[in-house]
């Protein structure tokens, strides 16, 4: 609702109060559902899991190759700042809500298996409904087979390490990579669409 409430009066920039509105929700859901973990617990150090944690990494750095072709379209500082910071902010509260507090949840009446398939879905979900509202990049099928993708072997990866650490770290790639607010504004549209 927010997104297509203010995409009609700014248009694009209606990713900045979307994102506002979202992450507002998500802290407060980390908050009130964390129970009695301390948010450090999940930015632990790994424990040994290198495999996954370098995948994870991998995963991550994919997107890059976005950025490295496309960096001429930063036409301003505005957009830069911009980036980076939706880039720092939005991968520490998406995986601590959804390999977080969701996925752990989900772990206590569950098996793994349900718990990655179904925090997996909802991720992928979330997109197209909240920055797909005006984003052209958002509603691409190829972004949901990435989503899906990076979703699984990250929900694998905190099951694994029982750490965000290296997913926040590979989320944040992803984020810088995709040139998240440059395709919330339609100035990069994958040569797909």
């Amino acid at each position: 609702m927010t997104a297509t409430f203010f995409y009609q009066i700014i248009e694009g920039w209606a990713w900045i109060p979307l994102a506002l509105v979202y992450w507002s929700l998500l802290g407060f859901c980390i908050y009130y559902f964390k129970g009695n973990r301390k948010l450090g617990d999940w930015f632990q150090k790994s424990k040994k899991a290198p495999f996954w944690i370098t995948f994870t990494t991998l995963i991550g750095l994919f997107p890059l190759t976005i950025l490295i072709m496309n960096y001429h379209l930063f036409h301003s500082v505005w957009l830069i700042l911009s980036w980076l910071l939706f880039a720092i902010i939005n991968p520490w509260l998406e995986e601590y809500y959804w390999r977080g507090v969701l996925f752990d949840s989900l772990l206590t009446k569950f098996p793994a298996w349900f718990a990655i398939l179904y925090t997996t879905i909802l991720f992928v979900i979330s997109h197209p409904l909240m920055w797909g509202v005006f984003s052209y990049a958002s509603q691409s099928y190829h972004l949901y087979i990435y989503l899906s993708v990076t979703g699984i072997v990250w929900a694998i990866t905190y099951l694994k390490t029982k750490s965000l650490r290296s997913i926040i770290l590979s989320h944040c790639i992803v984020d810088i990579g995709n040139l998240t607010v440059l395709t919330f504004l339609n100035i990069y549209i994958p040569p797909t669409m």
